[in-house]
């Protein structure tokens, strides 16, 4: 990937009190959420990770506005989350482009939709083309790209309206471990050079330890943090640092933290 100009240097905090979430299911209340205190720096990169249930999703969904939380305050950008807003772009497990169009238009339909499509919004897609390494494919239709390419073209539609946060939700795990490991660096690296503030949900300790600054390990029944673990290995990240010995601590902490969340749990 290469680094644009026109590609802005943004971040924006994110801080949540006491917030809870409790679901109504058929057999009576689930709770999903307990108490979560958390403040992430404009510009870091924190991950998310815990066992499945744990609300690590819905953690992710409340902070983009598409749910709602019983008690607590949160805020992006010093805003209430709200779905819709355009500062925020989100990245699933699956790319979910339009199979009718090509690569160049599926990452201008977020200028379409916001009502923004403007004389620059063509550059704009050409940009961050290149800056995904796609700049070749722009005319193919998204259905014949692999699956790594594809989660390209889905990392910059997220990056279309230059939003200053990004969320994450698991989008390399239908990878193999090699393309995986690849779009693992390259997002780190482009995270650094432009500032923006990404969490990431993750089921791989490894894939948290290698890109993030922070990692919240979550516990479940009910879902809550049992963990903050800096990551202080140095940037930009590599691929070799996995071996590096800082690495294994780093990832130790972090199943420690995951081993007393699930004792307090049972």
């Amino acid at each position: 990937m290469t680094q644009k100009d026109s590609i802005a240097v943004t971040g924006e905090a994110i801080t949540l009190t006491g917030v809870s979430k409790t679901y109504m299911t058929a057999s009576g209340a689930l709770p999903v959420l307990r108490d979560i205190d958390l403040h992430i720096e404009a510009g870091q990169f924190v991950s998310f990770v815990g066992p499945s249930g744990c609300g690590k999703s819905t953690l992710l969904n409340i902070i983009a506005g598409l749910v709602s939380y019983d008690t607590g305050t949160v805020t992006v950008g010093g805003q209430p989350p709200r779905e819709g807003r355009d500062d925020i772009g989100f990245m699933l497990q699956k790319s979910v482009l339009m199979p009718w169009l090509n690569v160049s238009k599926n990452i201008e339909l977020p200028f379409i939709i916001a009502r923004r499509r403007g004389a620059d919004t063509a550059q704009r897609v050409t940009d961050l083309l290149e800056l995904v390494g796609l700049s070749d494919y722009a005319t193919m239709n998204s259905w014949e790209l692999s699956g790594g390419m594809q989660q390209r073209v889905a990392l910059a539609r997220a990056l279309a309206l230059d939003p200053g946060v990004m969320l994450m939700d698991e989008p390399f795990s239908a990878l193999d471990e090699f393309k995986r490991e690849h779009l693992n660096i390259e997002v780190a690296h482009m995270s650094e050079r432009f500032g923006k503030t990404t969490i990431l949900v993750t089921h791989s300790i490894s894939e948290a330890v290698l890109m993030s600054d922070r990692i919240i390990a979550l516990g479940a029944n009910p879902g809550r943090m049992v963990g903050d673990i800096t990551v202080d290995l140095e940037r930009p990240r590599r691929p070799e640092m996995i071996g590096s010995d800082r690495f294994q601590q780093i990832s130790n902490e972090v199943r420690a933290a995951l081993s007393q969340g699930m004792e307090e749990s049972q």
